[in-house]
């Protein structure tokens, strides 16, 4: 073995410090933040028509929007439409269907069509055995 194994680690330390001395300067700085600047907009709400068809009519179901129930029915039919208003950017949509079926139905589904303010028409299907629980993407 050559050198120092004390005088190589004390090398090592040398370096560390005077490379961490720079990089703590430049990740250590603080941002002031500009009080005049505009807050961000909005979000526009926009009016849409939400269309539900299910293969076997639910006791109950609910539609719910960033932790809301925007549609709920507690004796649906197997075909309904509704127009609701709800905030809608540009990045889409996540709604959140849940429905309870008796206990004696097999597998069951759920069509969910919404027809956004521009005329588009998206569509999802959902399905379960005795209850749907699940989140749809619009966009």
């Amino acid at each position: 073995m050559r050198g120092s194994p004390l005088l190589r680690a004390l090398l090592a330390f040398v370096v560390i410090f005077a490379l961490g001395y720079p990089l703590w300067r430049v990740t250590g700085t603080t941002v002031a933040i500009d009080a005049s600047a505009p807050p961000p907009p909005a979000p526009v709400r926009s009016e849409v028509t939400l269309q539900v068809t299910f293969t076997t009519t639910p006791k109950k179901f609910t539609i719910a929007h960033l932790g809301r129930a925007i549609w709920e029915e507690t004796a649906p039919a197997g075909e309904m439409e509704r127009k609701v208003s709800l905030e809608y950017p540009r990045e889409g949509v996540e709604l959140h269907v849940t429905a309870e079926f008796g206990e004696s139905t097999g597998p069951s589904a759920a069509r969910i069509r919404l027809t956004d303010a521009a005329g588009d028409d998206h569509e999802q299907s959902l399905w379960g055995a005795g209850e749907i629980d699940g989140i749809v993407a619009f966009q």
